[in-house]
């Protein structure tokens, strides 16, 4: 079975209004909190069939069972599906905008984690497509600050957050563009 397969049952499984689809390739990750001075950042380069998920606006799956906790209910603002060189990654992304104590985005990593633990389980039971427990995650806070500009050459070797409490942390300006191979720390 083909990961393409996969993006398709996750889309049938969300809500069409929680899903951002590319264009052009490219990804905008977006705040919508009113108060935020970072709005947006675009991942370029994603792959023609990548999608985002919106996450911090669809509630945790189980918040109506569940009681309150500090963490349980917190989500990044973005989970993208992209496909980079035929293999599927996921990518996890909040926006700040200042720069976040790692204890501040690391809940809302931890959030996206089950989140994604929880839509494995759901393409396990209901789907007949590949899982995405094996497929690559990196974990991404961009936050308002001196921003680098648009270079094609990953200024770093391969990046190790590959889990919620590793996250990278990139300063950048509103509108910042930024590949997705470049986030990998592959060559363009």
């Amino acid at each position: 079975m083909s990961f393409q397969q996969t993006f398709n049952d996750i889309r049938t499984l969300i809500q069409a209004g929680k899903i951002n689809v590319c264009i052009d390739g490219n990804l905008v990750i977006e705040e919508h909190a009113k108060q935020a001075t970072l709005k947006k950042v675009e991942v370029i380069s994603v792959g023609a069939l990548a999608f985002s998920i919106k996450l911090d606006s669809c509630n945790f799956p189980g918040q109506a069972v569940f009681n309150a906790h500090p963490s349980l209910h917190s989500a990044c603002d973005a989970v993208a599906f992209c496909d980079v060189d035929g293999k599927p990654y996921i990518i996890c992304c909040e926006l700040k905008s200042r720069e976040p104590t790692r204890h501040e985005v690391t809940k809302q990593f931890q959030g996206a984690h089950c989140f994604l633990a929880y839509l494995d389980t759901l393409l396990n039971q209901y789907c007949q497509c590949e899982l995405i427990s094996s497929w690559e995650r990196r974990y991404f806070v961009f936050h308002g600050g001196q921003s680098t500009p648009l270079r094609k050459s990953p200024s770093h070797e391969t990046p190790s957050n590959s889990a919620p409490e590793r996250a990278l942390f990139m300063p950048v300006k509103n509108g910042h563009k930024v590949y997705v191979r470049k986030l990998l720390g592959k060559p363009l």
